[in-house]
């Protein structure tokens, strides 16, 4: 089905072009202070990474102290980078690229190379390396972010993904804001009344109870968006939620939600589950990172800081971009060929 989405070309020359320039400036700058080096680099999507060795009396305390001159070698501040300590003659550099190219669904599925249908891929590393939601492993997925961030546009990565495997997942899709998902209603439960909504989650509840009962593994998908606003429209769906997060698995039922409230108390509970990946996008605050993430996040933040945390590893992530045009083609195809 790969046919059904845009096609996008990624060239990496002017970043390449741009790491050449930076390593003569790099070699002309140690040279003029007395180090003996040697630099490899190799350029990603979005970043750059220098390799610096050297091998004569000189210390990596001597390195750090020449912090602002590489800065400008780089053509950066010297808050946009760390000089991390590789060994003892040799440094790591991680500089954002100049030149950034917004990621396609159809490049992420092109470099993805696994059939599971259990793994979901959200996005790119820093190095270009495939990073996967796996439903069967990670069970659910809590994301955040401030409004208008993107979070839309991930749910819309994950249900193309599950829709494009064929693989008679249920999909059932609580929206709120009532805006977002109706492009799948032929597909997928697409429910956008409030009360509706609450009433969805406390049947879901009884469905797995239902399942227990008849040992059905047949999976159900719950996309929740805004988690935190249906919350507030009715306490008692938190221990609904709670429930669900706990046990749902073990029928195979999986919850993907989504805040843009991190701080508050009737939320921040489900940030402590065993079983729940999280997903950050950009947040005002480090502490709000480091809340969410139960990490300490250590370096500039930017607006497209996205982190994804699933088995107590921390990945910074970039994610592909969904197009309208994309939804309709996927959605109308599956709809003739079901």
């Amino acid at each position: 089905m790969l046919e059904l989405l845009n096609t996008k070309i990624f060239d990496n020359e002017r970043n390449i072009l741009n790491a050449d320039l930076f390593v003569n400036n790099l070699k002309h700058t140690f040279k003029a202070f007395k180090f003996n080096t040697k630099i490899t680099y190799e350029v990603y999507r979005n970043i750059t990474i220098y390799h610096i060795t050297w091998n004569d009396d000189k210390s990596y305390e001597d390195m750090l102290e020449l912090k602002k001159e590489i800065a400008l070698a780089l053509g950066v501040t010297t808050n946009e980078f760390e000089i991390e300590k590789e060994k003892e003659n040799e440094v790591k550099i991680k500089v954002q690229n100049m030149k950034k190219s917004t990621l396609s669904l159809k490049e992420l599925l092109e470099e993805s190379k696994d059939k599971d249908n259990n793994n979901i891929p959200l996005g790119l590393s820093e190095e270009d390396k495939v990073i996967y939601f796996n439903i069967e492993k990670d069970k659910n997925l809590l994301v955040t972010g401030v409004t208008g961030i993107g979070k839309t546009n991930l749910f819309n990565n994950i249900i193309l993904n599950i829709l494009m495997n064929k693989d008679k997942t249920k999909i059932i899709i609580l929206d709120s804001q009532s805006i977002n998902y109706n492009a799948y209603d032929k597909l997928c439960e697409v429910v956008n009344n409030e009360q509706e909504i609450i009433n969805k989650i406390k049947e879901i509840r009884h469905i797995f109870e239902e399942k227990v009962k008849n040992n059905d593994q047949s999976r159900i998908i719950l996309f929740i968006d805004e988690i935190y606003e249906i919350i507030k429209n009715d306490i008692s769906v938190k221990d609904d939620i709670n429930y669900l997060l706990e046990v749902g698995a073990t029928m195979n039922i999986h919850i993907i939600m989504s805040t843009d409230s991190v701080l508050d108390e009737d939320i921040n509970y489900l940030f402590d589950k065993d079983d729940i990946s999280k997903l950050s996008f950009y947040l005002t605050t480090r502490r709000e990172y480091n809340k969410f993430l139960d990490n300490y996040i250590d370096e500039s933040l930017g607006r497209d800081g996205i982190y994804v945390s699933t088995n107590n590893t921390l990945t910074r992530i970039s994610l592909p971009l969904i197009e309208d045009d994309e939804i309709t083609r996927v959605v109308d195809n599956l709809e003739v060929n079901i």
